[in-house]
Parts: C-alpha cells; sequence; structure tokens
C-alpha cells in the first residue's frame, strides 16, 4: 500500500504518488432512449455510479464492451478516454 502521510505515524514522509494524484470521475454518457425506462432517483444513482468507473483496473480497451447490473437490469457500456457510454439496458 502507499505511505499516507495523513494516516500513518511518520509525519515528516511523503505520499509518493498519492501526493499529487487527484481522482476524476468519468463523463457519463446514457443515451435518452436508454434513460427513458429509470426514474430520476434511479437515472442519477447509475450515472454517480458509473462515473466510479467500474471496470477492472487492468482493462483500458476502447473496443471492449462491459457491464454491471443496476436495479434488476443489466447495464452495457464502453469508455473511451474519460467518457463512459452506456450502449445496452436490457430487463
Amino acid at each position: 500500500k502507499p505511505y499516507l502521510a495523513y494516516t500513518d505515524s511518520h509525519p515528516e514522509a511523503s505520499g509518493g504518488f498519492t501526493d499529487t494524484s487527484a481522482w476524476r470521475g468519468l463523463q457519463v454518457v446514457i443515451p435518452d432512449a436508454l434513460s427513458a425506462g429509470f426514474s430520476a432517483d434511479e437515472l442519477r444513482s447509475l450515472r454517480e455510479a458509473l462515473a466510479l468507473d467500474p471496470r477492472p483496473r487492468y482493462q483500458d480497451d476502447p473496443q471492449k464492451e462491459y457491464g454491471l447490473t443496476f436495479a434488476g437490469r443489466n447495464i452495457r457500456f464502453t469508455v473511451e478516454g474519460e467518457t463512459l457510454t452506456v450502449i445496452s439496458v436490457q430487463g
């Protein structure tokens, strides 16, 4: 694990890459035709979950289709750069 100066007991130490890396969420695109079946709360929660980038960390293929289950539905998506695009919703 990286050393985290704010939680570990050596205040003079540095956190290495954790000191300068800021987390940024993905931009989430859900076409209107696919978002129509969700309530406003579900849609907001889905966008928040997808912005966290649910792919395995070792995956970064813009041609690969990923998926997750949300609110009883199978959500399929792709990620290119910083943009996640939902391509299908089943269920």
